[in-house]
């Protein structure tokens, strides 16, 4: 939906407001939905997260990896949301991890529940998409003793110049 809205013209906030809204209107039910949106500007290498109820993303760099969070409830929940954006210019060999919260709730026993994705990708020595993916996927499954009790969906992307 918000993928239509952008494509015909809609501003991001207008967007994320009607998908709220949509949501938050036509249930009588407890409905929500999350929002983790990125957008890459390919000539300048910025991303936009737009984030609302989601789990963080990671981006690693040669410096470190940072952990974006939002503390914004997810759509459909109050009539009107607080979406948290941020802006990040990234540089040429920088990796993002988005995952969903089946990933990031997996390690039941560790309190602060997304660490354990931000340790794995400081210690990884690979840089290859695909790896880092099988490699948190695995990990997110042996957490969850083999059985994966929620939808286990994680990208990576690598930033790369051609």
């Amino acid at each position: 939906m918000v993928k239509r809205l952008l494509k015909t013209g809609f501003e991001k906030d207008t967007s994320i407001d009607l998908i709220n809204s949509t949501v938050f209107l036509n249930t009588d039910e407890d409905m929500y939905a999350t929002l983790d949106i990125s957008i890459f500007d390919l000539y300048s290498g910025n991303i936009e997260l737009i984030k609302n109820g989601a789990c963080p993303t990671f981006v690693k760099s040669k410096t470190g990896v940072q952990m974006i969070k939002c503390s914004s409830l997810p759509a459909g929940i109050v009539d009107n949301i607080d979406v948290t954006i941020h802006d990040i210019d990234m540089q040429e060999g920088d990796i993002i991890v988005m995952c969903s919260d089946g990933i990031i709730e997996s390690y039941e026993e560790c309190e602060q529940k997304e660490e354990w994705v931000k340790n794995i990708l400081e210690d990884l020595y690979t840089d290859n998409p695909q790896k880092i993916a099988d490699i948190i996927l695995k990990e997110a499954i042996d957490n969850s003793y083999g059985i994966a009790k929620d939808d286990m969906t994680i990208i990576v992307g690598k930033i790369k110049k051609i």
